[in-house]
């Protein structure tokens, strides 16, 4: 009976031990899996800060919403707060283009260096110094816009790479030693042959993951700029350069792509985070609805507006779109999530920042870069101090309801006086700034300016002057850029088919002769055909009369002082004005 109670005791003992190994089993099971899940890898987070239309505004001088923003000490301040937070190794700056042109004198005069040393000084942490390796290493990317081609191509290959050439300004840092990031555009080629201005893409790892920086320029810069600057390059369809591109690196097994598109459009404003809806119109959306499906991100400028929005590529996918208004004032942070395994972007979003001086980061400007400005104004101030005359009133570009303008009107009356023309016109767009009430200084007209154009007389027929004039309604490029004249006007009826809108001109108190010859006082730009206006080029160059700034300044010292000036009486709309809101 002994020997049957342990038999039986063991059997018990047994199925007790089994089962315990079964709980242990199970147990083990489930500490695999908790333990698995919780070496999932986590998302790699990427921030972006981009800088879109920056035109050399290294000083302060804008506004929005009533307080002064911008700089290049102000901004500075918000961009290394910004660095601060997120980590310099997780940290992109990106510039959309225009970086350079269009500038206010202070970087204008030294040829747009200084806006070059600023961005430099994130690359290097001191503008002066120019070794990479021994900076902050925070990387900056780059796509030019249709302002970097304001000069010839001779002349942005040296503010891109360096060197002082036969230059005979005064350099910061002597020699000058271009930028220290490299510039992507995927679209420019060298005329006549498929080798691209630039490259075409340039690949950054953040935390072993590659992300595909690709920059495009718009198509139309060739249109847009002066002829002779992009004689030696072509530029081809944005959104098909950058899909060649993104075909390529795919290939590679990249499947991050951000581009940095120098085309925009427009967008009713807001505050936080990206919303899932908008109402965002303009060329960068038809651009962006071509996309292919792996791109993630467009940082678009050129149209100086406020964009912030999710459109649909070509495959479906949302795009993240973004803009920051322009000069310094603002710029878009974007934050990505990369997936460690996919290498590919999961999340994706981003604010537009705006770079007030007088709240947040602003009150306490980069220091560095206020040493450049200070640099900067040394140099400089002897030549923008001279007062030239008063004004009792702002001279804007505000159009009124005819759609005349108060510095246009101005301008235009000092082409024609400088020229002793019988008209004068320029193309909206030609000023970049307006000019207080109080003294007029250099300074002020450079920035009014900054294209350094010839003025030309042009000889039209009187025909000739009025499809030009009609060719306001009929371009499709840049068709917000309306003529503004002097020495004449005109009427038209904006019911009427584009090409015939115009209903009559007068000069010199009669209706203009379709056989009789004008003279006709404008800039170099216009003169050949820039903004669309095709049929300036059909009238012969008469003279030329030098820099426009020269012409402007010998007038504003011409006349009476305090400057008088009035808009009407040059424009007359029989229905509605020319310029849309």
């Amino acid at each position: 009976m002994q020997c049957q109670r342990t038999e039986s005791s063991a059997r018990h003992l047994s199925i007790w031990m089994g089962g315990i190994f079964f709980v242990l089993f199970i147990i083990g099971i489930i500490f695999i899996a908790f333990t698995t899940y919780d070496q999932t890898p986590e998302p790699v987070p990427v921030h972006i800060l981009a800088i879109n239309d920056f035109h050399g505004q290294i000083c302060q001088g804008q506004k929005m919403n009533g307080s002064p923003v911008g700089g290049a000490p102000v901004l500075g301040g918000y961009l290394h707060d910004a660095i601060d937070r997120y980590g310099k190794n997780n940290t992109i700056i990106a510039l959309p283009g225009d970086m350079t042109g269009a500038s206010p004198a202070e970087s204008n005069l030294l040829l747009d260096e200084p806006a070059i040393l600023f961005f430099n000084s994130f690359v290097t942490g001191d503008w002066k110094k120019t070794d990479p390796e021994t900076g902050e290493r925070v990387r900056v990317i780059a796509t030019l816009g249709n302002h970097e081609f304001d000069h010839s191509i001779s002349d942005l290959e040296r503010l891109l790479g360096g060197g002082n050439a036969d230059t005979d300004i005064y350099h910061l840092v002597d020699p000058y030693p271009g930028a220290l990031w490299p510039v992507t555009v995927s679209n420019v080629f060298w005329a006549g042959t498929d080798t691209h201005f630039l490259t075409p893409y340039v690949i950054e790892e953040v935390q072993g993951i590659p992300v595909a920086f690709i920059g495009a320029v718009t198509e139309t810069t060739k249109e847009i700029s002066e002829p002779k600057n992009t004689e030696l390059i072509t530029f081809t369809d944005e959104a098909d350069a950058i899909n060649e591109q993104v075909r390529h690196l795919k290939e590679q097994g990249i499947h991050s792509f951000i581009i940095l598109l120098h085309e925009g459009g427009k967008q009713t404003a807001y505050e936080g985070p990206t919303r899932e809806t908008g109402d965002l119109s303009g060329r960068v959306a038809s651009i962006t609805m071509r996309l292919d499906e792996d791109v993630d991100v467009v940082l678009s400028g050129h149209s100086h507006e406020f964009t912030n929005q999710y459109l649909p590529n070509a495959g479906g996918k949302p795009t993240l779109v973004t803009q920051a208004y322009s000069y310094s004032s603002a710029y878009s942070d974007v934050y990505l999530e990369l997936d460690p395994v996919t290498k590919d972007v999961t999340s994706k979003n981003a604010t537009i920042i705006i770079a007030y001086a007088d709240q947040g980061p602003g009150l306490t400007p980069d220091e560095n870069a206020q040493e450049l400005l200070d640099a900067v104004n040394t140099v400089v101030e002897p030549l923008i101090n001279e007062i030239i005359t008063t004004t009792d009133i702002p001279l804007t570009r505000t159009l009124d309801v005819n759609g005349e303008s108060l510095l246009y009107n101005i301008v235009t009356d000092a082409l024609r006086w400088h020229m002793d023309a019988d008209m004068s016109t320029i193309n909206i767009g030609a000023l970049r700034a307006d000019i207080d009430a109080g003294e007029i200084t250099t300074g002020d007209v450079y920035s009014v300016m900054p294209f350094h154009g010839q003025i030309n007389t042009v000889q039209m027929t009187g025909k000739q002057l009025r499809d030009l004039l009609n060719e306001q309604w009929t371009r499709t490029i840049k068709p917000d850029h309306y003529l503004q004249i002097s020495g004449f006007s005109y009427s038209y009826d904006s019911s009427r088919e584009p090409s015939s809108r115009v209903t009559s001109i007068t000069f010199d108190g009669k209706e203009v002769g379709d056989d009789e010859l004008y003279s006709i006082a404008t800039i170099d730009f216009l003169a050949s055909g820039g903004d669309g206006y095709s049929v300036m080029k059909e009238g012969t160059i008469l003279a030329n009369g030098g820099l426009d700034v020269d012409g402007f300044i010998a007038y504003l010292r011409h006349i009476t002082s305090p400057i008088h000036v009035e808009t009407g009486g040059r424009i007359f709309p029989e229905n509605n004005s020319p310029y849309e809101e």
